[in-house]
């Protein structure tokens, strides 16, 4: 016991000095994020050979009809956390009670509710596996609040070596059963490993509130004050983020979607990626700099975050240039055709990384229905653009006007900008200029692969 205690206390010691040169926490969550792309990319080589792409077409429709059911009934808890005042333990106390209320009725509507939900997307074969993945919600509700609240408290660190864990237990989960079983039960299994991971981390190895039930009346009417512009957004983020999938669901055939859908999953990666970069360590900060009626806010919404979306910007163009490169490099036979995919998804984490951020730094100014007239634009981008692209060239022209409904929004964000003096267009630019330079890179190594394949110096692949 006593070796225990002093390897801890020196674990400690070790960590008190480094501590200081992590600064806000930005390069470890940037380098962890890398390297679960990496690791995510290594997976996919070795399920892609264990795994049909109608797996993943199958493991899609149960994934969108969770997050349906989610978005329906989304509060914006994450981001109500952060910008509350106090977040005392009786405000968490009642969110959590709130969210576990919701949760139960969720699972009731997932499970009752799974064959019609297998019927929309035209895969009643489906249907068992909706039924059973009703339980995550289950499961979720039994998280405690310290992941929100530890995102308040930015600790960057310590969430993001969490998440990661997270990702190669899932990983390791889902690469075991897929050896095993070689359907698609492998990936439901893994999601519920994920979520009894995450109710045991928050738990266990994050500091927070007691979890307890309780409703405090002045805590849920102000929760409901904010959530009310929420929710009309959230449920517009439905037609928004699965209009796609429908449309593939039900004019291609499920290996196809399968092929949309393990796109889908590895730019859902770059998304999160921006999206936790804004959320854990931009957000935090500006919307601490607002409280304090910081001066200078233009260049503390641009320059803490340079250098970042500079990289990411030329990492997401070389991938809209050369994602066929990377699909037969990594994937094999089965799976041609992905590479379109991921080229047309990346334009959206590419527009976000100037959406993303000004969407959050409107809120902490006090514009807190700028998400949700956002939307309510998205959503006419989609019906506009959506039925001009059906009826003009087909269905999977829908498909390509859906990714670029972020780029379509980018007038309307800078505009807003402009108006709370937090726009710079020389800094826009530089956005603009590093992703078209990293998007002729990544299409000249295509080329230059597609050439020595077929001058014969290298093999097909």
């Amino acid at each position: 016991m006593e070796r225990v205690l002093f390897a801890v206390l020196k674990a400690k010691r070790a960590y008190a000095k480094v501590r200081p040169m992590l600064g806000d926490g930005s390069s470890v969550l940037i380098g962890l994020h890398v390297t679960t792309t990496f690791l995510r990319l290594g997976s996919n080589l070795i399920l892609t050979r264990l795994l049909a792409p109608e797996v993943y077409g199958i493991v899609g429709i149960v994934t969108s009809v969770s997050y349906i059911l989610t978005m329906v009934s989304d509060m914006g808890l994450r981001a109500y956390v952060t910008r509350h005042p106090t977040a005392d333990e009786r405000v968490i106390q009642t969110i959590w009670t709130v969210r576990l209320l919701r949760n139960l009725v969720l699972a009731t509507i997932m499970f009752l509710g799974a064959g019609v939900f297998a019927q929309l997307y035209a895969a009643p074969e489906v249907t068992g596996a909706i039924r059973i993945a009703s339980a995550l919600f289950l499961v979720d509700a039994m998280a405690s609040m310290s992941f929100l609240t530890g995102e308040r408290d930015r600790r960057v660190i310590r969430i993001s070596v969490i998440s990661f864990i997270r990702f190669l237990f899932i990983t390791a989960v889902t690469i075991g059963m897929a050896v095993i079983l070689r359907n698609y039960w492998a990936v439901i299994i893994s999601m519920f490993a994920g979520s009894l991971f995450t109710v045991f981390s928050s738990h266990m190895l994050l500091p927070g509130h007691p979890v307890r039930l309780r409703f405090d009346v002045k805590s849920a009417i102000d929760l409901w004050k904010f959530s009310r512009f929420v929710i009309p957004a959230s449920m517009i983020s439905i037609v928004l983020t699965q209009t796609d999938k429908f449309v593939i669901a039900n004019f291609f055939p499920l290996a196809e979607l399968g092929k949309f859908m393990l796109a889908t999953t590895g730019v859902v990666a770059l998304n999160a990626l921006v999206s936790e970069y804004i959320m854990k360590v931009f957000y935090p900060n500006f919307a601490q700099a607002v409280r304090a009626n910081a001066d200078n806010l233009l260049r503390l919404y641009y320059d803490p975050r340079t250098r970042v979306t500079l990289m990411l910007a030329f990492g997401i163009g070389g991938l809209i240039g050369g994602g066929e490169l990377v699909v037969r490099l990594l994937l094999n036979d089965l799976y041609l055709g992905t590479g379109f995919y991921i080229s047309i998804l990346c334009l959206q984490p590419l527009a976000r990384l100037s959406t993303a951020p000004a969407e959050v730094a409107l809120i902490s100014k006090g514009f807190i229905r700028a998400s949700l007239t956002a939307n309510v634009l998205r959503l006419i981008w989609v019906a506009c653009a959506g039925t001009a692209a059906y009826f003009l060239w087909g269905p999977l022209a829908v498909v390509i006007a859906m990714c670029l409904t972020e780029v379509a929004l980018l007038p309307f964000f800078l505009w807003n900008q402009h108006r709370h003096r937090i726009f710079g267009p020389w800094d826009e630019l530089k956005i603009a200029g590093v992703a078209v330079a990293g998007f002729w890179i990544g299409w000249a190594f295509n080329a230059l692969a597609i050439w020595l394949v077929a001058a014969g110096y290298l093999p097909s692949f």
